[in-house]
């Protein structure tokens, strides 16, 4: 198990939090929960995020009795995405109803990637958030053995930063 923080910080431009956030508000129609992964190119060294795609696009019934449950058939067209656009997942988004991100215990036991060092990350009430800012995003790193760290949304080592690019 991972003992120390990956001190990758995960940039994704504001104009692509944007429209990921309106998506997930859109598909989870402010009643259930929806999902997206952050994709970087696959040769970049730094974990630019240049794209996302939403669970529903990749697995056609992700959801199940107000849950996620991805499939193997989301994954192996996960995977041919990643091939084909020569990207890479840095990260994973879901929506949670209410204000609360913190992991719930399926969220703990059920990482979308289970590899150290994966981003997840909890964004609040079905995506009617601000994008602006991530103050209000829950931000969780895998750690190895269904353990994972929680990271503040501001400050000054940030997990995951908004920028203007």
């Amino acid at each position: 198990m991972a003992a120390e923080s990956s001190q990758t910080s995960i940039v994704i431009p504001i104009w692509l939090w944007r429209r990921m956030i309106l998506q997930l508000r859109r598909r989870g129609g402010s009643h259930s929960e929806s999902g997206a992964f952050l994709f970087a190119e696959q040769e970049a060294g730094a974990d630019s995020v240049t794209s996302f795609v939403c669970y529903e696009d990749l697995d056609p019934n992700p959801y199940t009795d107000g849950a996620i449950a991805f499939h193997g058939i989301g994954y192996s067209a996960l995977w041919e995405h990643c091939r084909d656009a020569k990207r890479r997942v840095v990260a994973d988004v879901h929506t949670h109803p209410g204000g609360n991100v913190r992991q719930s215990p399926i969220d703990q036991r059920n990482p979308m990637l289970p590899l150290q060092g994966h981003t997840a990350l909890i964004v609040p009430n079905f995506a009617n958030t601000s994008w602006w800012t991530l103050d209000a995003v829950g931000v969780y790193e895998y750690l190895g053995d269904f353990k994972w760290r929680r990271h503040p949304g501001r400050g000054r080592k940030r997990r995951v930063i908004l920028s203007l690019w």
